[in-house]
């Protein structure tokens, strides 16, 4: 994976020491004052995305509030409070006198607040929903977060690496640009050819553009979701290496009954058949709930599938790789004794970069597929 790490606009302080990061969920005693330090420190770590999606994202911040609202209530109390609210606006609506000045708007003011406590019995007639629903939703939020947060650090240094082959392009386009000009001295090579050439060296330098772009805006996307704001700047760590052959210890059977059992959005759909308080709706919810726990299981058969594909993948970058490795080191000897040309070198040495741009690329392809495996085993397989 990639050694070394890339300034990011990701930060804790400007150089006036203003935090630019939002203030953490947590207690200070939540965690030891080293784990504090290496949260609030201006370099992200893989490991520590987790926290930082805990601590200081938005979206888990407000849903932590929020949730406050619904600690400690059942079904039945939640369904109270759309009827007593019902109860407010109906003794509130007043209905006018047919000879009033303003009868026909008044009239439909009152109809209006008599469809606003229609609506919020009938929300109360069929709500499902309790403190535990609310806890699973908000901590399947969480989770999937969690999950962005690592796919944006894996498409960072992605893009990273095609900025490389980006290079490597413009660089070889740069050669044959420079081959076809002399071609046209010597009479070898036409305008066209040359015009030809040109034209993709124009390509490519826009294209190195465009990898930047990509670059900066991953990166942004990443930091603002960690809770920091716009043009900070901080260190991004290295991805951790995939595991090797990791499909080879995974039991499928077990893992797909594990994945069942953790999963949020079945958990909620077992909580809503048990707090319907109608057939029609314990029916609705419970042939949802089936349908359910069916997708979790494709769901974790095809991210499986998609985990061997990409360790076979990943081997077949590291073979590509090994064998322009042994190419190149025939090709150091060869250029030391005269026997290879300069511009056959500088061709065998593009085809080695690319490989190892492409190993490096199948590895981070490979930590994803992993990830992916991981967190539909842990509660996030798709009930769709």
């Amino acid at each position: 994976m990639a050694a070394g790490a890339v300034a990011c606009s990701l930060g804790l302080f400007l150089a006036a020491g203003v935090p630019v990061q939002a203030l953490a969920a947590s207690p200070q005693f939540a965690y030891s004052t080293e784990k504090w330090a290496s949260l609030q420190d201006d370099k992200l770590e893989f490991d520590e995305i987790a926290d930082l999606i805990h601590e200081y994202n938005s979206t888990v911040e407000k849903n932590q509030i929020e949730y406050k609202d619904y600690q400690g209530k059942d079904s039945n109390e939640i369904a109270q409070e759309y009827y007593d609210a019902a109860d407010e606006i109906e003794s509130s609506i007043e209905y006018p006198d047919s000879d009033d000045a303003n009868y026909g708007s008044a009239l439909a003011a009152a109809q209006r607040s008599e469809a606003s406590a229609t609506q919020m019995r009938e929300q109360g007639d069929n709500n499902v929903d309790d403190a535990n629903v609310k806890a699973w939703g908000y901590s399947q939020t969480e989770k999937s977060l969690v999950q962005q947060a690592q796919n944006l650090m894996i498409q960072y240094w992605n893009a990273q690496e095609n900025l490389k082959s980006v290079q490597n392009q413009v660089s070889k386009a740069e050669k044959d640009y420079e081959t076809a000009n002399l071609k046209l001295s010597s009479g070898s090579a036409t305008q066209t050819d040359v015009l030809d050439a040109k034209e993709t060296l124009l390509k490519a330098q826009a294209s190195i553009t465009t990898a930047e772009s990509n670059i900066a805006s991953t990166k942004e996307s990443l930091c603002q979701m960690l809770g920091w704001k716009y043009g900070a700047s901080v260190e991004i760590g290295a991805l951790p290496d995939p595991q090797e052959q990791m499909s080879a210890s995974v039991n499928l059977e077990e893992d797909i009954a594990k994945a069942q059992e953790n999963n949020y959005q079945l958990k909620i759909l077992a909580r809503q058949v048990s707090n319907a308080m109608t057939s029609t709706l314990k029916e609705q919810y419970q042939t949802t709930l089936t349908s359910g726990k069916e997708a979790v299981k494709s769901n974790v058969q095809s991210v499986y599938q998609n985990l061997k594909l990409s360790e076979a993948q990943y081997e077949q970058a590291k073979r590509s790789l090994e064998l322009e490795e042994k190419t190149k080191q025939t090709n150091d000897r060869k250029l030391a004794a005269g026997l290879i040309s300069q511009n056959a070198y500088q061709s065998a040495t593009y085809s080695y970069e690319s490989a190892s741009v492409a190993k490096e690329t199948a590895a981070m392809s490979l930590l994803q597929a992993q990830l992916a495996y991981q967190w539909a085993v842990d509660g996030l397989a798709s009930t769709q």
